[in-house]
């Protein structure tokens, strides 16, 4: 009997020292993979910050303007998404070098205009002068903005307090420090986008990247 009480009493010995190594070695597993989960965002930032063209402070600036006035009631993937259009912009060097210059760049596109003119001719036999109108088309060249608001002439100076402005602000500005690595991921080729009510020409020829609210994307 006393052996049985012996040999119980080793095995539930056994069972707690071997629990008790389950739990540490549980526990070191979890604390060595939020060190390598902390390690790989780390690395992800700065290999975004590494990629991310140099922004000043007027940069900045520029893009929270241009995330506020294009994307204000969007949500905030919408926001980041288009941030991210600005900066991948910035890089391709079709744009603008710099943040600011891609905000404000104009395209000149070719559009035909009908000009009315009035000219004074002679009809008759005796030549008598009669006003008369001609209707002229000539093409000309007209510069467009390449984000609307910027050409508006109605785009006011963003409130402080206003959210959508705080929001567009920080996220101008964690875009600058290379953050948000899922939505630079998702829409990290797009170049393109307009609002979903509208069909412009140029979405035939481009390629859907993804969509995000009222915004459609494209590269």
């Amino acid at each position: 009997m006393r052996h049985l009480f012996l040999s119980l009493l080793l095995a539930v010995s056994s069972t707690v020292v071997v629990a008790n190594e389950l739990a540490e070695v549980k526990a070191e597993v979890t604390f060595r993979s939020t060190v390598i989960n902390q390690t790989t965002q780390f690395v992800e930032r700065t290999v975004n910050m590494i990629a991310t063209p140099f922004l000043s402070d007027r940069d900045v600036e520029c893009m929270a303007r241009n995330i506020f006035y294009e994307a204000g009631g969007e949500s905030t993937e919408g926001k980041i998404a288009v941030g991210v259009v600005t900066l991948n912009r910035t890089q391709d060097g079709r744009f603008g070098k710099t943040v600011c210059d891609v905000v404000k760049a104009r395209t000149v596109v070719v559009k035909n205009k009908e000009i009315k003119r009035t000219e004074v001719v002679k009809v008759g036999y005796f030549g008598r002068p009669e006003m008369i109108e001609r209707k002229e088309v000539v093409m000309q060249q007209v510069p467009v903005c390449q984000f609307s608001w910027v050409c508006s002439g109605i785009a006011r100076k963003p409130k402080s307090d206003d959210e959508r402005w705080v929001e567009s602000q920080e996220i101008a500005q964690k875009l600058a420090e290379g953050e948000f690595q899922e939505e630079r991921a998702k829409y990290g080729s797009a170049l393109f986008f307009h609002n979903g009510g509208v069909r412009p020409l140029w979405a035939k020829t481009k390629q859907l990247v993804a969509r995000t609210g009222h915004h459609l994307f494209y590269e």
